[in-house]
């Protein structure tokens, strides 16, 4: 977060991000061989901005919350918001876009702020605009830079349009945007009984926007970003993150660089967007593809074309919504590992297990108690919609869970404290918290080493490994007062062994505490 140059605004159109995620990026990979080496050989490359602790620090891409530091309830349920809802009561048309998929426009409220508008389809009221709502407090609270993003409502009579707004006629000419373009364009979305419009209000952001930010490489013109971006671990981590929540639109255009001015620097801060294809909800929300298929999927193609067409693809299945304001969102036929976002990326591909683990720690961190509140906000009509919600975003957790914990050690929590006998090094097992494993049937084998000392192996069943006095002595004879010296764990459950964590700590006769200066892990 150094102060650079203003940036240019990076332009990525659909047709080239498609082009170069699809093809162009996947077939570089596909031709790197030393990657299919590491692969291979079961060491693929890590994320490169882990620090010693196993964590991601800090940054103008990601900032650590409820996992490392739990929020409370009314922090979770503010999320980013800052002010006060906003009041559209008189307010100002600004600028208006009446083609595409979604059209919308931009107000100015009674306070001066300016909100993006997003509507929801006429068919299926409340659908989208909750779950950009609710997703939006899920992705705060797990770290993400991202709008602040509000329910509102809105009485067409009351809006009136700001000077020299234009809308883009049927013949391709542009013209003032009039009343009737307004009446037209709100035909098409949900109307409430009493006349207003429910919507979904997204507070423009603080800055200059900079366009979106590239899902491979680095951005040239920023001085800061000096990792790759396909090897951020926030990034790869999204994947898993994204497919809890089912939010499967992950495309470049999803995202915004805004060059901000904070504490005296100008710096480039990194943002999340458009949630709206999220918890089930779409515009349309029958295709059941989203987060099983690619939007072009050359695997089941070429499934298609070698079955003569017996095999059915999802691409060919539609989706029963389960109600008009949650769309399509299920735990049944939920794969965290086949989850798959409209096209393809590298920096998802490129997740590790490693990273898997990190962004799965993110997700056990949320209660259901606190879900719930954070699903209220969408403000549902019916309550058992947000019962229904709730309950799949638990399951999807545990599914999720059950699948990437079993891939590594899944040991967290450590924390190092002086005991009567020496010191002890406590931590907690996650698969054994959430009922993924039993604890009778689970077993830790560690081993104690300093740069001169190597205790032999010993194993308990317990979440706490004691290290007495002898063996500290032990570990600093004939070395520094102060040397590091390291605990290695295996987890053992069932009759497989997982690949060990090692935790290394500082500790002497002098010190008040022992300190842990690094987690490793395989």
């Amino acid at each position: 977060m150094k102060s650079i140059p203003e940036p240019k605004e990076r332009e990525s159109g659909f047709y080239d991000y498609f082009f170069k995620g699809q093809i162009v990026e996947h077939a570089k990979q596909s031709l790197d061989a030393p990657r299919w080496v590491r692969r291979v050989v079961g060491h693929p490359k890590q994320a490169s901005n882990v620090n010693a602790l196993d964590e991601v620090p800090d940054s103008s891409w990601y900032t650590n919350r409820h996992h490392l530091h739990p929020m409370s309830i009314e922090e979770l349920v503010r999320g980013p918001n800052r002010g006060g809802p906003p009041d559209f009561a008189h307010a100002t048309i600004t600028k208006a876009k009446n083609s595409g998929v979604s059209p919308g426009f931009m107000l100015k409220d009674v306070k001066g702020q300016s909100y993006l508008i997003k509507l929801d389809n006429v068919n299926y009221p409340r659908l989208q605009s909750a779950a950009e709502v609710v997703s939006t407090k899920i992705l705060y609270a797990a770290g993400y830079n991202v709008p602040e993003n509000y329910v509102a409502t809105i009485d067409p009579n009351e809006l009136e349009i700001g000077d020299k707004v234009e809308i883009t006629d049927h013949t391709g000419e542009k013209r003032a945007l009039t009343r009737d373009d307004l009446d037209e364009m709100l035909r098409a979305a949900a109307k409430m009984p009493d006349g207003q419009y429910r919507v979904m209000a997204s507070k423009i952001l603080p800055g200059k926007p900079k366009g979106p930010f590239p899902q491979v490489g680095l951005r040239i013109d920023d001085p800061n970003d000096l990792i790759p971006h396909e090897h951020r671990r926030e990034l790869r981590g999204l994947r898993v993150i994204a497919s809890w929540i089912d939010d499967w639109d992950l495309k470049e255009a999803q995202s915004l660089d805004m060059y901000v001015e904070e504490g005296g620097r100008k710096f480039l801060r990194h943002y999340l967007l458009d949630f709206g294809s999220s918890l089930g909800a779409d515009t349309e929300p029958t295709e059941y593809y989203h987060g099983h298929e690619y939007g072009l999927d050359g695997r089941s193609i070429l499934k298609e074309i070698f079955t003569l067409g017996a095999y059915t693809s999802a691409g060919e299945k539609r989706g029963l919504p389960v109600s008009s304001e949650v769309g399509l969102l299920g735990s049944g036929d939920f794969d965290p590992e086949g989850w798959k976002q409209t096209y393809p990326s590298v920096m998802f591909d490129n997740l590790t297990d490693q990273d898997a683990f990190w962004a799965t720690r993110i997700i056990l961190s949320f209660t259901e108690p606190e879900l719930r509140r954070m699903v209220e906000t969408g403000e549902y009509r019916d309550p058992k919609d947000i019962d229904y919600i709730v309950r799949i975003l638990m399951e999807r957790r545990q599914i999720l869970a059950g699948h990437w914990l079993r891939k590594v050690d899944a040991l967290s929590k450590f924390n190092i404290r002086p005991a009567n006998e020496g010191i002890a090094l406590t931590f907690r097992d996650l698969m054994v918290d959430h009922k993924l494993a039993l604890a009778n049937s689970t077993a830790y084998t560690y081993q104690i080493k300093s740069p001169q000392y190597k205790s032999g192996k010993q194993t308990t069943s317990r979440t706490e490994i004691m290290i007495d006095r002898a063996t500290l002595a032990a570990a600093i004879e004939g070395g520094r007062a102060d040397s590091p010296m390291e605990v290695t764990i295996w987890t053992n459950r069932q009759n497989e062994t997982f690949r060990p964590v090692t935790v290394v700590f500082e500790w002497s006769p002098a010190r008040e505490a022992p300190t842990i200066r690094r987690i490793s892990r395989g």
